[in-house]
């Protein structure tokens, strides 16, 4: 019992400890790299040539909306041969949506990788830089903090030197 109550006291005594860490700060480093006028611009651009492929999706949805309504307001009075045919035409504008949405998803992913592939690498740089100025011994990613104070937060100041950098 008393061992018991040593090791409970000692467990105690090691969770209100604070962790000496020297000087630290936290970044939400996926925050500053989307915030930054490099990601901006590529989403922008990559939304401005998507548009004629949302605006086809758009048309499709609504293309099977159209066929499934009058399939349930005809089903009653339909032939057999024209509830296969509706059929033929819904399995048809579903499968070029699925194909559509595939091939944008995948464009989207492409275009959002090769933004990382530039960002990243800078994203590093500047935080190095950060650190090194400010005589920081420790960065933590934000999401992963309870509590950081905001004025350690250095989120805002790695979009700034990636807008700079050029």
């Amino acid at each position: 019992m008393r061992i018991k109550s040593t090791l409970v006291a000692l467990m105690l005594a090691a969770m209100t400890t604070p962790v000496m860490a020297g000087n630290a700060a936290v970044a939400d480093s996926q925050a500053a790299i989307l915030a930054s006028d490099f990601a901006k611009k590529t989403f922008e651009k990559l939304n401005a040539d998507m548009k004629p492929q949302r605006d086809r999706l758009d048309q499709l949805r609504k293309d099977i909306a159209a066929i499934e309504e009058k399939f349930q307001k005809n089903q009653a009075v339909m032939s057999d041969k024209d509830k296969r045919e509706l059929q033929k035409q819904a399995e048809a504008k579903l499968s070029e949506f699925k194909s559509l949405a595939d091939a944008l998803q995948k464009r989207a992913q492409e275009v959002q990788n090769d933004m990382l592939k530039t960002l990243i690498p800078k994203t590093e740089t500047v935080v190095e830089e950060l650190r090194k100025a400010g005589n920081i011994d420790i960065i933590i990613e934000k999401k992963n903090v309870i509590f950081a104070d905001p004025s350690v937060d250095l989120t805002k100041k790695i979009t700034e030197k990636l807008n700079a950098m050029k």
